[in-house]
């Protein structure tokens, strides 16, 4: 026994496709402005090899945007995508595995550089700047941060599942949502190394914030967050 559980037996109920699948529309919260970004047009030289040896999760000091930008392209842009997989809704194909190729998570970004969050849109590569109260989601933000880290420097990604997407093409799709999670998560973490940036998987899911961000809790859910930071003295 384990916790009051047997050890026999799943501990969470097992996902399978819906059929037929249920109905979904796209959703972007309200934003007051828009911020392309550049593809970075030279990889780095570092191997990957090079990139397992050198990824640890530590924290790090301030990292500039146009840096942060190339992380979220390597990680987590979309490099192609069709109107319609098995379940009829459209799929992407990005670095980091997604199930069934749906890839609803998205990405907002939280500076500790006074700027209001942005979402990140990985098809057109932009930002969206999020028509949030950017005092209250950064100091939210910034004391969960401390209470996992000790410190709030640098980028915090959080990731914001789409609900009702997921279930639309899946039965009992909650551990779905948290593998994708676990997915981009490495992804970020090893692209960050591969950047010569720091990255620390937070703790926690962060339902908090959706409202915040703009993004209804009635279809949107929190799935965890990265703290993304520049090279510490002496790296």
């Amino acid at each position: 026994m384990l916790l009051g559980r047997p050890l026999a037996g799943p501990l969470t109920n097992e996902p399978e496709p819906r059929l037929p699948p249920g109905t979904w529309s796209p959703f972007t919260p309200a934003h007051t402005g828009v911020e392309p970004l550049v593809r970075p047009q030279t990889a780095p030289p570092l191997q990957f090899s090079d990139v397992l040896e050198h990824r640890r999760s530590r924290a790090g000091g301030p990292v500039p945007w146009p840096k942060l930008a190339d992380l979220l392209w390597y990680s987590a842009g979309i490099r192609g995508s069709a109107d319609a997989g098995r379940a009829g809704l459209p799929i992407h194909w990005t670095a980091a595995p997604t199930a069934g190729g749906l890839y609803c998570l998205r990405i907002v970004c939280i500076s500790d550089d006074g700027s209001p969050p942005k979402l990140y849109d990985p098809i057109a590569h932009r930002f969206l700047i999020l028509a949030a109260d950017p005092d209250c989601v950064r100091r939210a933000n910034g004391e969960a941060v401390r209470a996992v880290t000790g410190t709030d420097q640098g980028c915090t990604l959080r990731f914001v599942g789409d609900w009702a997407k997921l279930s639309a093409a899946y039965l009992r799709a909650d551990s779905l949502l948290f593998r994708d999670s676990g997915c981009l998560t490495a992804t970020v973490a090893l692209c960050a190394a591969w950047l010569g940036l720091n990255a620390r998987p937070l703790g926690f899911l962060g339902d908090d914030l959706l409202p915040g961000f703009g993004f209804p809790t009635d279809r949107f859910r929190a799935a965890g967050a990265i703290q993304i930071g520049g090279p510490a003295a002496g790296q």
